[in-house]
């Protein structure tokens, strides 16, 4: 009899586990005081290329996963040190310890948060299943399995999920202080979210499985063989599921060869490119319909696509994203074990790509707002440069691209550009000798002036070269 039919026989003996809620007094050791740092203000939060740093108190926590609750708190787990922790949209941390370790280990594996605030954490180095209200963490229940070893806890819609993967993998559901892991569930071992469809999807090895409501059977997804070992599944935009995949890393290389994926409404899978040098994980959906992700690969990164493909990967400073989130203030936040900091960056600081992904990125870059140009160029006295007032319209992201002044063939004059979304900047353009020849000549020069967006865009414009 193999180990995990041992166990089975033991469950199915007893029918249903029920477990009697426990109760103590604090967090941490059961009946101590919790250990909270909860300061008195927002930690000042460090600023630099408009996103903003904010360290956790305990040093080398190992930040692992970060969402965002109901009320808008965010709460992140820290892997090393025994603790979640929740950070404020003004920046204030709290750590909360979890009740002691019965293992040699002090492995954090994962939390989630249902839509009544309570906080559950699969802790213990994977032997336990913590619960708390978020509103009153000195609270305490937790809710224990026959041997398991939890990887992932996500909340279903009709209970709470976790993936187990040990001697036996498989998948069990929490409704209340009841626990069934089901003798025909799918052997989930590792990667768990909720789908479009309200149901509950996993990683079995190459596959993905969607598990029915009951938890005793499920229907597996082959991938695509360039888009197998899913690392992480969540809701998307548009199907049944999305998913990131990556291959895997070694001591002296870097995972690579992401993909971001999708199960449809067809029943058909499709994957998007992110690049060679990327490995998505943690993928969320926010609500501006972006599948975010971060890149733990050699392009270290925040990431996102939509539905229709666009997306980009966008180096943060110097920071490692290991986990996102979308803000309830719509801005994007990560962990950052290396770093042992949160970072909050806006979106608008992540529509462009600014890293090498690499080759065969299937990333279609956003489009720009429309750009034009005003009607006179005027040269300054001495005929070396001219200023061209150019207007960005309305959009995502600015406008930014190159300028060149044309009279027939002859090149008058080159620049930049970078201009503000729904505003009009005066753009400085350096004069050639063939400009300062014809302005000696002439007060006026008719000009073709030819704005062209990074992203490849042109817009022509007739125009007055003046003196």
């Amino acid at each position: 009899m193999t180990m995990r039919r041992a166990r089975l026989r033991r469950a199915m003996t007893a029918g249903i586990l029920v477990l009697p809620a426990l109760s103590i007094t604090g967090l941490g050791v059961p009946g101590a005081a919790a250990d909270a740092t909860s300061p008195p203000a927002p930690r000042q939060a460090a600023k630099a290329g408009g996103f903003q740093v904010f360290p956790v108190p305990t040093s080398a926590a190992g930040l692992r996963r970060i969402t965002t609750a109901p009320n808008g708190d965010m709460w992140f787990v820290e892997r090393d040190k025994n603790k979640v922790g929740r950070i404020t949209l003004a920046g204030a941390i709290t750590e909360y310890s979890l009740p002691a370790q019965t293992t040699g280990g002090s492995l954090v594996k994962d939390l989630d948060v249902d839509a009544a605030g309570n906080v559950w954490v699969v802790s213990d180095s994977g032997w336990k299943v913590v619960r708390f209200p978020s509103s009153n963490p000195a609270a305490q229940d937790w809710v224990t399995y026959p041997e398991p070893y939890g990887e992932e806890v996500r909340v279903g819609p009709d209970g709470v999920w976790v993936t187990m993967s040990f001697d036996e993998d498989g998948i069990a559901k929490i409704v209340g202080n009841s626990s069934n892991w089901d003798a025909n569930a799918p052997e989930c071992d590792g990667a768990l979210g909720r789908g479009r469809d309200g149901l509950m999807w996993c990683q079995d090895g190459d596959k993905l499985v969607q598990v029915n409501a009951a938890g005793n059977g499920g229907v597996a997804y082959p991938l695509p063989a360039n888009a197998t070992y899913p690392y992480s599944v969540a809701t998307g935009p548009s199907g049944k599921i999305w998913f990131g995949r990556s291959s895997s890393g070694t001591w002296f290389t870097s995972p690579g060869d992401g993909n971001v994926g999708w199960v449809g409404d067809n029943n058909q899978v499709g994957t998007i490119r992110t690049g060679d040098r990327t490995a998505p994980r943690s993928l969320v959906t926010g609500a501006d319909g972006n599948v975010w992700f971060t890149s733990v690969g050699a392009a270290k990164g925040i990431g996102h696509v939509n539905a229709a493909g666009v997306g980009a990967v966008v180096q943060v400073g110097n920071y490692e994203p290991t986990s996102v989130t979308y803000g309830a203030d719509g801005a994007i936040w990560f962990t950052d074990e290396t770093n042992n900091s949160i970072v909050r960056v806006p979106r608008e600081n992540l529509w462009v790509t600014n890293v090498n992904v690499g080759a065969n990125s299937q990333l279609v870059p956003h489009a720009q707002p429309p750009v034009s140009a005003k009607k006179k160029l005027k040269a300054d006295k001495k005929r070396k440069k001219a200023k061209l007032a150019v207007n960005c319209g309305g959009g995502l992201m600015a406008c930014s691209g190159t300028v060149v002044v044309k009279a027939g063939k002859k090149k008058l004059a080159t620049g930049g550009y970078a201009v503000g979304v729904n505003s009009t900047g005066k753009v400085s353009v350096k004069l050639t000798k063939a400009a300062r020849k014809l302005l000696q000549r002439t007060r006026t020069v008719k000009v073709t002036v030819v704005l062209t967006a990074t992203t490849g865009a042109t817009t022509t414009k007739k125009a007055k070269l003046i003196r």
